[in-house]
């Protein structure tokens, strides 16, 4: 049953400084505020409501960069429970990004208008090469776009993801599909299944089967997952197939902005089409930017033919239909269920091992 009194609370959020902003608590009992990971408030102690503030501008924080805040509350009187916060700090959202298959993305944007109820659109990106999927001053992801034995006329999956930037103080992890290997900084890590793996404040790799693929329409098991946390409350989600990955990318807006196949995380789920992300910015990652330790292979390949549904021979689509209708229960809808099926259709049964 729910109650106010003897509970605990805690809050781990992050938001951009911008100069000028508190903190202001009233309240009982214990409240310790962190921000940046050093305590800026402390209010310990069973006691009737006090208050407390912090100026953030002597924080020494930098302005325009991001900061992270973590609270820790707890009541433990049975009576009289008070908790009051006043800030100017414009906390940031987490949002998600999916990418999957030939590779689709659900944007940032377009995952937040999902949960809100609306079709989420799909963003596909169908050329070799190694493209931007998250660029920002302090974070790059990068993923190595290219054809696998299953994938017809050129098409692409995601072979390998590169993660990297100042967030990561210049360190590079590098994941590939199951018939490559994952990486840091060029050294092999986590080779055994199921393994651990971290370097402490920094990044911490769990390498487990998981029970339900990121890919709905996937029917291959095991389906061998991975899980990072990194700097900035960053997180990957990774299945790892025989010849390419899907993943989930877990993040806040970044300051000064951001852009990619994942889109630019700016809460308008309408400027995240390829066409208008490629008007932005160049996804093709510059050699001076790669993370990987060697241009692809398939850099130069010349653009792969968007295929049309309806060159979907029409008893393979029927199928494709029927499965991925099973699959994505509630989910089959608009351009995720389309997503399925031509998956199904041009990327063939032995696309999902």
């Amino acid at each position: 049953y729910g109650h106010n009194y003897y509970f605990t609370m805690e809050m781990h959020t992050s938001f951009i400084y911008h100069g000028g902003e508190h903190f202001k608590f009233r309240g009982d009992d214990d409240v310790w505020v962190f921000i940046n990971g050093s305590l800026a408030l402390d209010l310990g102690g069973i006691h009737t409501p006090l208050a407390g503030s912090v100026a953030l501008d002597d924080l020494r924080l930098t302005r325009g960069a991001p900061a992270t805040l973590d609270l820790f509350f707890a009541e433990r009187q049975p009576f009289m429970s008070n908790f009051r916060v006043e800030t100017e700090i414009q906390l940031q959202p987490v949002g998600s990004c999916t990418v999957w298959g030939d590779p689709h993305a659900i944007a940032f944007d377009s995952a937040a208008s999902q949960e809100a109820g609306t079709p989420p659109s799909i963003v596909d990106v169908f050329g070799h090469g190694d493209m931007w999927i998250v660029k920002s001053a302090l974070v790059s992801i990068q993923g190595r776009y290219g054809p696998t034995q299953w994938t017809e006329n050129g098409l692409s999956a995601t072979l390998a993801l590169a993660v990297g930037g100042p967030f990561l103080r210049g360190h590079v992890l590098v994941i590939e599909a199951r018939d490559g290997q994952i990486t840091w900084d060029g050294e092999s890590i986590l080779q055994e299944f199921p393994s651990d793996w971290s370097v402490q404040d920094l990044i911490k790799v769990q390498y487990h089967e998981v029970e339900q693929p990121i890919d709905k329409a996937q029917l291959h098991r095991p389906i061998h997952g991975i899980d990072v946390e990194l700097p900035l409350g960053v997180t990957l989600t990774v299945n790892r197939w025989s010849k390419h990955l899907d993943l989930i990318i877990r993040m806040r807006p970044q300051a000064g902005g951001q852009d990619g196949h994942c889109g630019n995380h700016n809460g308008d789920a309408l400027d995240d089409t390829v066409d208008l992300i490629k008007g932005r910015m160049e996804l093709r990652v510059a050699k001076s930017d790669l993370l990987f330790p060697k241009p692809s292979a398939f850099g130069r390949d010349a653009e792969p033919k968007v295929r049309e549904l309806s060159a979907c021979a029409p008893d393979v689509r029927a199928k494709a239909e029927a499965q991925c209708t099973k699959s994505l229960g509630s989910k089959a809808i608009g351009q995720v269920l389309e997503a399925c099926i031509f998956d199904r259709c041009f990327g063939g049964e032995g696309f999902e091992a």
